[in-house]
């Protein structure tokens, strides 16, 4: 049921031609929504925005109770598919860049992240995520959201010299 729903979504067949990094103008970012995560997440926003660059985040709240701020799991059904507010407007945008924090990959995660209509895909190295990401970064733990951010923006300049 799960891959039948993301097989169903309109976003799954939209796959654009990647233009480079120094052009990406649009940037989405799921992150993690523990306080930790968020701060380095916010941080990350303000410094892409004062580059002139639009940015929208999407946290995940482990817990089982609403959150304003992103997403939960009382947002999540039974097949392992999000539904929120917030995650259809994502889904509903169109982004030069997926930049994923998250630093582990279940279903809902993996669904955002397949579905995000994005034209470069970055984020941790996760084994069975070959498919999903256009760049992946490889570290021993991925807990630490403001290392991974720092390792995906010296990738990220790497591939734009």
């Amino acid at each position: 049921m799960f891959n039948k729903s993301i097989k169903g979504h309109s976003n799954f067949k939209s796959r654009k031609d990647y233009v480079g990094v120094n052009h990406c103008n649009t940037h989405c970012i799921i992150a993690n929504g523990s306080p930790s995560s968020m701060d380095a997440a916010e941080k990350y926003k303000k410094k892409l925005e004062s580059l002139q660059k639009s940015v929208d985040v999407l946290y995940f709240h482990n817990e089982k109770t609403e959150s304003e701020i992103g997403y939960s799991r009382q947002n999540v059904k039974w097949n392992g598919v999000p539904q929120n507010e917030i995650i259809d407007s994502i889904l509903s945008k169109e982004y030069d860049l997926l930049i994923f924090l998250n630093h582990e990959m279940e279903d809902h995660l993996k669904y955002l992240a397949i579905l995000c209509n994005a034209k470069f895909k970055i984020g941790p190295g996760f084994d069975d995520c070959t498919h999903i990401f256009d760049l992946m970064i490889e570290a021993n733990d991925f807990s630490n959201t403001e290392k991974l951010i720092q390792t995906i923006d010296k990738q990220l300049k790497l591939i734009s010299a």
